[in-house]
Parts: structure tokens; sequence; C-alpha cells
């Protein structure tokens, strides 16, 4: 595909971007899951997006949550979701979506026996363990001797931050290709990886991006989720400011340090410490 000097370049980092290419385009989608859970594409005989959306609703909320719902052949569900800034209890809540998967899978007169698996893939641009550095890795409930449990639940897990430590397999499963597609920044990083379900992607992008509507969309999107973060960053810094005017107001209080000297750790002045601290400056 020819690079466009018209149209707007949004990374595939960008979830709303994410759904709506794999929710527009069967061979994409298909091309990415062959290579995620490492079977051929032929083998890949229905992939049904269970959520699709409206996406002019998608942005009325920050928080709307914009995984990737496919059942795949009828016999699995694999919930797929783009994950780039870091969000604190991002494990316990793939926990609850996937067993929310599995629950919804229960019915009257269920029969235990037709239950499917529920992979859930993130795909992240941070490390989830910064201890356990890996490129991918599949997490399944095992014993303290790594006997399996079960596989009905999964959680596999991209680190776009470590591609350089992935194994000859995984490059030659195609891992990594998909990865450098969504640390693309720009058309001619995303061109020049030579993959035909990338390529795909890339088309479905560049018609998204050259639709005014949807390119403004998801322009709000990325706003909207910046503003938040804006906000979530500036909470977290007020309330660590109250905790520490809280601390030296203590040490005040019990004379281990003047009003002076706390002020001046606080990195504020003396009236406004004493104001923010609710003692008295002498």
């Amino acid at each position: 595909m020819a690079e466009s000097k018209e149209t707007t370049y949004v990374s595939l980092r960008n979830d709303l971007l994410f759904h709506m290419v794999f929710t527009r385009n069967e061979e994409a989608l298909k091309g990415l899951l062959s290579v995620m859970l490492n079977i051929p594409e032929d083998r890949i005989i229905r992939a049904e997006v269970l959520n699709p959306m409206q996406y002019s609703e998608v942005i009325d909320t920050k928080l709307t949550v914009l995984d990737l719902k496919v059942h795949l052949n009828d016999n699995t569900y694999i919930l797929v979701e783009m994950q780039v800034r870091k969000f604190e209890e991002w494990i316990n809540r793939t926990v609850v979506y996937t067993c929310r998967q599995v629950a919804d899978q229960a019915h009257d007169e269920f029969d235990y026996s037709k239950l499917e698996p529920v992979i859930q893939i993130s795909i992240m641009d941070y490390t989830l363990f910064p201890d356990h550095n890996r490129f991918f890795k599949r997490y399944r409930v095992v014993d303290d001797e790594g006997y399996v449990y079960t596989d009905m639940i999964q959680f596999w897990v991209m680190d776009l931050t470590q591609i350089e430590e992935a194994t000859d397999e995984q490059k030659a499963q195609g891992l990594v290709e998909w990865a450098k597609a969504f640390k693309a920044d720009s058309w001619e990083e995303v061109n020049q990886i030579q993959n035909s379900a990338v390529k795909e992607a890339a088309k479905t992008m560049q018609l998204i991006m050259s639709n005014p509507t949807e390119r403004e969309m998801i322009r709000m999107r990325q706003a909207a989720q910046n503003d938040w973060i804006t906000m979530r960053n500036s909470e977290r810094r007020a309330g660590k400011k109250a905790g520490v005017i809280e601390t030296l107001a203590g040490l005040v209080n019990d004379g281990v340090l003047t009003v002076e000297a706390a002020a001046q750790r606080a990195n504020m002045t003396v009236q406004d410490f004493a104001k923010e601290a609710g003692i008295k400056a002498l």
C-alpha cells in the first residue's frame, strides 16, 4: 500500500481504532488470531465478533471498555484488549472479564461438559511484571509443580516494550511482525512490515482515517483518555501533597520541626503551609 501524504496516521495502540480495524476486516482479524494462537489460518473457520459497536456512542465516556470479543470456530472465546497505559488493577480486571465470559455460558440446564475455554489476550505497552520481563507469555491455572488444573481460563500477554526479548520461535510465528505493527508510529513504518494480514489492517486503517467523522471520533477518544489520565494524576499528586503536609504538621505539633523547617520541606511559604496544615504560624 502506497503511503498517503493526506491521511493522518494514528497508531493501532489507539483502542478505538484497534476495535474498528479488527471488527471490519475479517482477514486482518483471522491473521492476528492465527499468529497469536499459533494455528494455521485455514483452521479458523469462523471468527465472530460478539461486541460490534455503534462507534458514535463509544466516545461518550472515556472509560468505555473496548476489548475485542471473538467466538472462534464456535468452540473458544477470545478476548483481546489493547492497553497502553499502566492500569494498577489490570490483573484483577482481566480475571473479572474472563470469569464473566465463563459464567455467561451457563444457562438453564447447562451441561458442564459443553463449557468452552476463554483466552484473554492483553497487548500492553508496558511491562506487567517488572521482575518477569517477557515478550509473549501464556499464563494458566497450575499447581505449585506446574500440573495443569484447567485450561478453561488462560491469560496471554504481549509486551510491546520487550520485542527484543522475542525467541526465534516467536519470531518465526509472526508475533514480532504484529508487535511492530502495533508499535508503528507512521505509515512508512507499518508499510515496511511484509505480512499480508498486517497489510489488510493497514488498508482498513487508512480507510477509517480518511473518513473525517471517524477520524475525529478517534481523536476525541484519545483526548478523553488523556484528560482522564491527567485528572487522575492530578488527584494523586494532590493526595500525596496532602499526606506530606499532614505528616509535617504532626512533626510540628510534636515539637520535632519548626513551622519554618516544615514549610521548607514542603516547598511552601510559611503562611501557605500553616494555612494548609491548620496550624498557627509564629
